[in-house]
């Protein structure tokens, strides 16, 4: 395995990282800084891409103490499923290691889920289906404008 380039969570990746991940890795970024009250990632959490001769591109977070997670990750999937599929695996890490249920669906006890629904990436409610707010626009909790329900 090669790392090819670590970058800040909320940072531009480096120009070697592919493209594709610019976007999914930025939205994600951007929600990772709303964490509910009193948790807070390891110290110097970052995104870090590696490659794999077996399985192509690794993405993941890595820390001072090391690698948190990494994830075989396509970069040619179309935006919207790239971008629910890194914060699923984002979220997944944080549940199972870290202990931190990211993000609080409003109003209920579970955190959101991430989907894909078309070209865009969103955060919706496990319990009713619907779409809440696009996966990188935490801070704003702008609704979907169309008023869609979906489905995971």
């Amino acid at each position: 395995m090669r790392t090819i380039a670590a970058w800040p969570l909320d940072g531009t990746p480096p120009p070697d990282v592919p493209a594709e991940f610019h976007d999914a890795c930025a939205r994600v970024g951007r929600d990772l800084r709303h964490l509910p009250a009193g948790d807070r990632l390891p110290a110097g959490v970052r995104w870090e891409l590696s490659e794999d001769h077996y399985s192509g591109f690794l993405l993941g977070l890595g820390s001072d103490r090391g690698m948190l997670f990494t994830q075989d990750t396509d970069p040619y999937l179309p935006p919207g499923p790239l971008t629910a599929y890194v914060a699923e695996r984002v979220q997944d890490h944080l549940t199972g290691h870290e202990f931190v249920q990211w993000p609080a669906c409003p109003g209920h006890t579970h955190p959101l889920v991430a989907a894909a629904a078309g070209a865009q990436a969103w955060w919706h409610c496990r319990r009713s289906g619907d779409l809440l707010v696009r996966i990188g626009e935490l801070a704003t909790g702008r609704r979907d404008p169309r008023g869609v329900s979906g489905t995971a």
